[in-house]
């Protein structure tokens, strides 16, 4: 309800107020004008329309008021011209909401009214009459405006009705009642149905149209629809109006920007560190030289503690890898002990049979017989992160410093790629940075971060992550593994089929073998060995995860690692690829050609006259006894051909 409403008689009264008032025809004292009510039933009366005449009085002390129907003829007579008409304000709550809803502009002015008034009041306590006091303020404010050069619109009769708005309002809630009454514009241009339409089909599109280019499209078909079209800004005011802000992004820029309009959800850090640990990779925006001369931008697969944010352990490697995931775990495992949970991503590095093995996981179902992984052996629970969704890592926040602090080191200069191509410095690939500079600095730089002040996460309280972790480590320590646990959990993990009848088994083309193992009988098994050393002595195992045997290389191959023998599988399937693409570029026939020419040929045969032979034909859907008569007039015709051919004979 608007606080500005016109001015209109009272029409509720109580029986204090009707004994005050002194009606013809009322009593004059409250006992008196009670009972009358009584004695009429004003409590019970109701109009013809069915509306009660009596009602509960809201303000302090309660009571019951009446409408002034139920009073005597010459009551209401007297009480139109004894009474004046008052100002029915909208109550607290309305007048409170309505403000809130404003725009700033109208809030605005309703703060330079109240500023107004307050100056009224204070020229009044200086001794002014009221009158006098609204005069010399308006005085005021049009002077003001002269000086500055713009035109007062303020007169003394409306200082006035701005004091008739607050009457009785307390001191707090007056800006509320003396916001303007209008709320802007009003009235909206009409657009044609199908102008709109099409207008907002070409603005709604992935291709993030402009309002300009849209308008031109309605405006050409104008001519020829007959549509009368308003400003261009008035399609912008109903986009914005009618269509939600969600929709538009969802709309213009697709479904993956849309889920970002729905709030993150805030997720409570782990209750001590090295209960949840957090994997993932990230890759540089620098070029480095490796040791074995290539260039490239390197990939750092990085662990974090969850609860203080400590950085654990990284390994950096040309590509993101699963032998990489296995280095740094190993890493942390042998630092800092072993985690209750790792975080990470469902890319193919960290869903790997050799680091996830035997658990469920999102892009590989559990095959039976598959040989356990790391986080398998050591029970470590396994939670992968939303994918697509890096809000769901919070180890991203650090790479956040990676990427803006630690790739524009100053050792770095003329390295820096660039975020993408589009932010490519000017000195772009002028130098490339030794590895071992950069595994230097990314331990240096570490070292800081990990000592530096004023954290503002949950539970920091200014303190470094150092401080953070060391103290949750102190009360509550991790379990640490022995040698052999970590040794055997780095182990990878192969099922391979022993020979049937030497039973040894092999690993890319090493073959391992044991008397032991050559007693056992023939089945497929499990073997554990060290990937960058195939020249060790491998661990087999049943499908059950039962040790069985060790196993010693009874032949050396040609590779010394699996990262050589996979970068070999590479330039095979790149050298397939070849293959198929000179096999795509081949010229041949349709072989539903060769068809086609078989098939002439065949009909061309069939136009032939058939030489006559002495091969019985067969008589299909012919009786037995017509085809037996046929075959006989046949036969005796073809021998008295061929015996006068012999009598022709010299």
């Amino acid at each position: 309800m608007s606080p500005h409403v016109p001015m209109k008689a009272k029409e509720w009264f109580t029986v204090a107020e009707l004994a005050e008032l002194k009606l013809p025809g009322l009593a004059t004292t409250r006992r008196g004008v009670q009972m009358v009510a009584d004695r009429e039933g004003w409590a019970t009366y109701k109009d013809v329309t069915g509306a009660a005449c009596s009602r509960p009085r809201k303000a302090r002390g309660g009571g019951t008021e009446y409408h002034l129907s139920l009073l005597p003829e010459a009551a209401r007579a007297k009480l139109s011209t004894a009474r004046p008409a008052s100002v029915d304000k909208a109550d607290r709550e309305s007048a409170l909401l309505r403000y809130e809803r404003l725009r700033q502009s109208l809030k605005d002015e309703a703060l330079r009214r109240l500023t107004i008034i307050q100056r009224v009041e204070t020229l009044q306590r200086d001794g002014l009459t009221k009158t006098k006091a609204i005069d010399y303020a308006a005085e005021e404010i049009i002077r003001e405006a002269r000086v500055q050069g713009v035109k007062a619109s303020i007169s003394p009769r409306t200082i006035h009705a701005w004091f008739e708005l607050v009457r009785g309002v307390q001191a707090h809630d007056r800006v509320a009642y003396l916001a303007p009454a209008h709320g802007g514009r009003t009235t909206v241009a009409e657009i044609p149905t199908e102008a709109w339409e099409r207008y907002k089909t070409e603005f709604l599109c992935n291709e993030r149209t402009s309002y300009a280019q849209c308008y031109r499209l309605v405006k050409d078909l104008a001519p020829s629809k007959e549509w009368i079209l308003p400003c261009p800004k008035t399609f912008e005011r109903r986009i914005v109006a009618e269509i939600p802000a969600s929709l538009i992004i969802r709309r213009r820029q697709g479904v993956e920007m849309a889920r970002h309009t729905y709030p993150h959800a805030d997720r409570a850090r782990p209750d001590y560190p090295m209960q949840v640990v957090n994997l993932d990779g990230h890759t540089w925006d620098f070029e480095v030289i490796w040791e074995d001369g290539s260039r490239g931008r390197p990939t750092t697969v990085a662990i974090q503690d969850i609860a203080s944010g400590m950085f654990l352990a990284a390994r950096h490697a040309p590509t993101l890898s699963h032998h990489a995931v296995r280095l740094a775990l190993g890493d942390t495992l042998r630092d800092y002990g072993l985690p209750d949970a790792l975080l990470m991503d469902n890319g193919s590095e960290n869903q790997h049979r050799f680091i996830a093995g035997g658990i469920p996981r999102l892009r590989k179902r559990v095959v039976e017989g598959e040989p356990w992984g790391i986080l398998k052996i050591l029970g470590i629970k396994a939670i992968f992160a939303q994918p697509y969704w890096g809000q769901a890592k919070p180890i991203e926040r650090m790479f956040r410093d990676f990427a803006h602090d630690m790739a524009k080191h100053p050792a770095f200069e003329g390295a820096y790629t660039g975020h993408n191509v589009l932010n490519k410095p000017e000195n772009y690939r002028t130098k490339a940075v030794p590895i071992a500079v950069f595994r230097r600095v990314f331990a240096e730089w570490v070292a800081g971060y990990q000592r530096r002040q004023g954290r503002r996460g949950v539970g920091m309280n200014g303190r470094s992550a150092l401080q953070v972790f060391q103290e949750g480590i102190n009360a509550r320590p991790p379990k640490r593994l022995t040698e052999d646990q970590l040794s055997l959990c780095m182990l990878t993990s192969l099922p391979r089929p022993m020979h049937r009848v030497t039973g040894e088994v092999s690993i890319m083309d090493h073959r391992y073998w044991s008397p032991e193992l050559g007693d056992l009988p023939r089945r497929p098994v499990v073997l554990r060995f060290d990937p960058d050393d195939l020249s060790k002595t491998v661990r087999v195992y049943d499908r059950r995860g039962n040790f069985l045997c060790m196993a010693e290389r009874t032949e050396e191959g040609d590779f010394e690692s699996m990262e050589k023998a996979a970068r070999i599988a590479k330039l095979k399937r790149d050298y397939l690829r070849q293959q198929a693409k000179a096999d795509a570029k081949l010229t041949i026939y349709d072989r539903a050609d060769n068809a086609a020419a078989l098939e002439a040929l065949n009909r061309r045969a069939e136009a032939l006259p058939t030489p006559d032979t002495n091969v019985v034909s067969p008589a299909f859907k012919v009786s037995r006894r017509a085809s037996q008569a046929a075959a006989a007039i046949n036969f005796e015709e073809q021998q008295d051909r061929a015996i006068a051919q012999f009598r022709s004979r010299p």
